[in-house]
């Protein structure tokens, strides 16, 4: 027991072991506060939502950049399942591989120690895709209906700018949330953290059109929460 706590907690396992923890709390955090919601004082209940956004927080940054390499992702045929699923799952697989590794080889050089964890995350990834796979191919069958519902949806800016050729967005959906690929063919401010509407789908470019939220009436913006009255809006906005 003493040797597995101290290679967990030591180089090459030791980054694994952290991005496991974080993965591990995110996914507390999602179970507690769905069955949970209504349990304990405010100040418990603040303290832990408090903890578990900062936990949900991290994993997403980090799996935000993960997805960075989203040509990847697709090549291994998990490009449409959510990030932090992928994320959780290559993280599981790459510290249990360098974990028994470690264990069995005992590395003392660094170079060694360095190619362990290169190994183990490569490893975790394909892991990964090996298990995700089925279920991206899943979720690529039902996209087409996914991008009819996305449509006349708010998203939030995650690239530094937003042009005729270039963005990613996250939507949210009431969990990992969905990151996409955004464009917007008129001059815009648009940067990181900004609001914008979904008001188109290009299957050829696997690509939104938006337009800033700020540039619909009040009335527009109200109409956005009700789902009758969101094609009246994005109607408008087409015909702008």
């Amino acid at each position: 027991m003493d040797a597995f706590v101290a290679t967990i907690t030591t180089f090459p396992v030791l980054p694994l072991t952290v991005l496991l923890g974080i993965s591990v709390g995110y996914w507390a955090f999602t179970l507690l506060t769905g069955a949970d919601a209504d349990v304990g004082g405010d100040a418990v209940g603040g303290g832990l939502k408090a903890a578990g956004e900062s936990v949900a927080g991290a994993l997403k940054s980090t799996a935000h950049q993960v997805a960075d390499a989203g040509e990847l992702l697709s090549v291994l045929g998990i490009g449409r399942v959510p990030v932090t699923m992928t994320f959780s799952a290559a993280a599981l697989g790459a510290w249990t591989s360098c974990t028994l590794l470690s264990l069995w080889i005992s590395p003392e050089a660094l170079l060694l120690k360095l190619a362990l964890l290169t190994g183990s995350s490569v490893a975790g990834l394909l892991g990964a895709a090996a298990l995700l796979r089925p279920l991206g191919r899943a979720l690529a069958r039902n996209e087409p209906a996914r991008q009819r519902d996305a449509l006349g949806r708010t998203c939030v800016v995650t690239s530094g700018k937003v042009d005729a050729e270039f963005g990613t967005a996250l939507v949210e959906d009431g969990g990992a949330g969905l990151n996409v690929h955004v464009t917007c063919s008129k001059p815009n401010g648009l940067k990181k953290g900004d609001r914008a509407l979904l008001l188109e789908f290009d299957p050829k470019k696997d690509s939104y059109e938006v337009e800033p939220v700020e540039w619909l009436l009040p009335e527009e913006v109200a109409s956005l929460d009700d789902p009758e009255r969101v094609s009246q809006v994005l109607s408008r906005v087409r015909q702008k």
